[in-house]
């Protein structure tokens, strides 16, 4: 009900409000919270972590996507994810794009038990929306493949306030089945 909810509120916002450009060519540092639920029945696990990612235009409607997120768990475990990917964005309306992207995931987890790795792949599609000249909206759902029945579909939105032409400082919110994350983060822009 919540992905519902969030995604007609997106839409609805994606009304024609202005024009304006929505850029993916930029650089975000970010810092991201994140709770896994009932991992053992009663038990919550919280983490928290840096992370960097970026989108780089390639064509007219194309880009390459990357990211780099590391996050420390309770109880000494650390977790790593690289994902690298590539995505196609359309205008849907003056000032709303469309997008998605396939990307290649690569995780590593390690603790006192030991350590594991996985790969796979994961698909995203969304909506960016210029709601005013100055604050973006986005929202995101989608979908990851670890093997070994490691495999989930989030659903994520963010805010994005753009101060100049190149500076944004923004807030975001992801929900999986078992899990709740939130993050801030700042990114920088060329060519917007």
């Amino acid at each position: 009900m919540i992905r519902k909810s969030l995604l007609t509120a997106l839409l609805l916002l994606a009304g024609p409000v202005m024009a304006a450009d929505i850029s993916y060519n930029y650089v975000q540092l970010d810092y991201g919270f994140i709770t896994l639920e009932d991992v053992v029945p009663g038990v919550d696990i919280d983490g928290d972590g840096p992370g960097i990612s970026g989108s780089f235009e390639v064509g007219e409607n194309w880009f390459i996507g990357v990211g780099y997120r590391t996050i420390g768990f309770d109880f000494d475990v650390d977790f790593d994810q690289l994902n690298v990917g590539f995505g196609y964005h359309t205008a849907i309306s003056a000032n709303t794009d469309f997008f998605g992207t396939l990307s290649y995931l690569s995780v590593d987890a390690s603790g006192a038990g030991g350590s594991a790795s996985e790969s796979g792949y994961g698909i995203n599609v969304g909506v960016r929306a210029m709601v005013t000249d100055k604050l973006e909206l986005d929202g995101v759902l989608g979908y990851s493949d670890l093997g070994d029945g490691a495999d989930g579909t989030t659903i994520g939105a963010a805010a994005i306030y753009n101060f100049t032409e190149a500076f944004s400082l923004g807030v975001n919110v992801e929900v999986e089945d078992d899990a709740f994350g939130y993050g801030v983060g700042v990114r920088f822009y060329w060519d917007k």
